[in-house]
């Protein structure tokens, strides 16, 4: 997604300035003098934040394209058990990362059914079958 380019480039804008001016022999401007001390917290925030848009546009576009397929059954890979009863999925087609309920064997490929596909929430979810 290119709208967080700019969320991302933000210290660039600090840094290209600072360089900018020390290679042209002149002071660093104020404005960016100032912002230095503050920029590793402000790439963070950004980052996150630009991580976070991302991630909500992908949840977004995932529970659109499954809509109208909750109750239809899949074959996913497990990638990730966060605590017994519940992990995370992958569909091959369409490309989806997803939750899912029931005894998740990490690793493995299991048959799950899908039980939730909100775009008004972005939550997509599997049941094992």
């Amino acid at each position: 997604m290119r709208v967080t380019a700019p969320l991302r480039r933000l210290a660039d804008r600090y840094a290209t300035e600072t360089c900018l001016a020390l290679f042209a022999g002149r002071p660093i401007p104020e404005w960016a003098r100032a912002a230095l001390p503050r920029l590793p917290k402000t790439m963070a925030d950004t980052d996150r934040l630009a991580g976070a848009a991302n991630r909500g546009a992908i949840d977004l576009a995932e529970a659109v394209l499954l809509q109208h397929r909750v109750g239809e059954h899949f074959d996913v890979g497990v990638v990730d058990v966060a605590e017994p009863g519940r992990g995370t999925v992958a569909v091959d087609e369409p490309a989806v990362r997803a939750r899912c309920l029931g005894d998740l064997p990490l690793g493995e490929r299991i048959r799950a059914r899908l039980t939730i596909a909100d775009p008004a929430t972005r939550k997509v979810q599997f049941e094992r079958a």
